[in-house]
């Protein structure tokens, strides 16, 4: 078996689903949840999100497999916050505001490189990796000028399990414990220090960025919008869900492909990579959505654009193995402009109709179903971190903790 660290864990998904698949059912809410749309429209509520969910927290910025090796860097401009996330000559993953203490210029505006060091293009001030001033062009005219005071402005960072997360304000709480909580087993399992990146890509679309996360959140759709692309390979509307990590926002959705009934007689000893019967997607509060197969990890992570009404979807595609064969990459490149396009005119086409007829004041509220239960989970775990005890914009028809497996 391939990921023999998460072995049990994968053997307990599928012991799972098989019983869910025989009794013909899914995990289900206790009773359907209404959501007011005014949680996708209200631009006051959109702009607290911003500062909440994208200046005050954790967020993963990165895989260690994009900045592998001493001198990678990676810029990160989705927060309103210019970051440039750096690999040492120490091996140490640091972070920092992307901008010269000079005159505040940018010190780069390409996604990604490898060198020793940082030069402002507009008066040369230059930095090392660990972001300190190493040369400033005729220094004698600014006088007595500090060096060490005058570093870049760096961030938190810290690096976990192949994952790299950043508050994006200096002095900002890093509690990755508390975060990941009882998911981080889990997470280490999968071993994303050994990925290779294969394909990158972005997706704007004129919708709530909650709005287009929301269809990460359920497979019920799958018979019926992906009927061609592979819809008909997986067994409808039947999905495992759990809950994990602090105050439970973060959550994991596996649902099983037709494929895995054919296993249900064999001997769990023999089951061999029986991964491959299933998919396997993790949420990590606030914006990030890991997919995790056999040989591939899909990466997508949603910003909220410069309005309420623009959501930006970043999303990588990486090779599980660390050194892929050409056929191992064009296969999983192949893969990747598959879900690309399904995707931006599948998914996302949905996510834009459903806003423009939100935005027309005539649907006041939207239903999730029994049968939905991380699209709850989702909306419950957004508003205990941005309002807190304030009003709930979610209906008390039910308003439940946890999944419960039913017919």
């Amino acid at each position: 078996m391939r990921d023999e660290d998460n072995r049990d864990m994968i053997h307990g998904v599928a012991r799972e689903l098989l019983a869910l698949m025989a009794a013909k059912a899914t995990h289900q809410e206790s009773a359907p949840v209404v959501l007011d749309t005014a949680s996708y429209l209200d631009p006051a509520l959109f702009e607290r999100e911003k500062q909440v969910l994208f200046r005050d927290l954790p967020l993963l910025v990165a895989l260690t497999a994009d900045i592998p090796s001493p001198g990678d860097w990676r810029t990160h401009d989705d927060t309103d916050v210019p970051m440039l996330i750096v690999r040492g000559q120490d091996g140490k993953v640091r972070a920092f505001l992307n901008a010269c203490r000079h005159r505040g210029a940018k010190l780069t505006a390409e996604p990604c490189g490898q060198q020793k060091r940082f030069t402002c293009p507009y008066h040369a001030w230059t930095y090392d990796l660990t972001g300190r001033l190493i040369a400033v062009p005729a220094e004698s005219l600014f006088g007595d000028l500090d060096r060490a005071t005058l570093g870049l402005v760096e961030l938190p960072a810290e690096e976990r399990s192949g994952m790299i997360f950043v508050v994006p304000k200096p002095g900002g709480a890093m509690d990755l414990d508390a975060l990941l909580g009882d998911g981080a087993a889990d997470l280490a399992g999968w071993r994303f220090e050994r990925n290779t990146l294969i394909g990158e890509r972005d997706i704007v679309t004129r919708a709530n960025w909650k709005l287009a996360l929301d269809t990460y959140c359920e497979n019920y759709h799958f018979q019926v919008l992906h009927a061609e692309a592979f819809g008909p390979h997986k067994v409808p509307n039947c999905a495992h869900h759990w809950r994990w990590g602090f105050r439970q926002r973060n959550w994991t959705l596996a649902w099983p492909s037709n494929s895995l009934e054919l296993m249900r007689d064999t001997p769990e000893s023999e089951w061999g990579d029986i991964h491959a019967h299933f998919s396997m997607l993790h949420f990590i509060f606030p914006n990030t959505v890991i997919a995790m197969y056999p040989d591939t990890c899909n990466l997508m992570q949603l910003y909220p654009g410069d309005t309420v009404a623009e959501q930006r979807t970043r999303m990588r595609f990486y090779s599980r193995t660390p050194e892929p064969t050409e056929e191992q990459r064009q296969l999983i490149y192949g893969r990747f402009e598959t879900f690309y396009h399904v995707l931006q005119n599948e998914d996302y086409l949905m996510v834009r109709t459903a806003y423009k007829n939100m935005e027309s004041g005539l649907l006041p509220k939207i239903v999730f179903g029994r049968n939905e239960p991380a699209l709850t989970w989702l909306h419950e775990s957004l508003e205990d971190g941005v309002l807190g005890n304030q009003p709930s914009q979610m209906n008390a028809l039910a308003r439940p903790a946890r999944a419960a497996a039913s017919a």
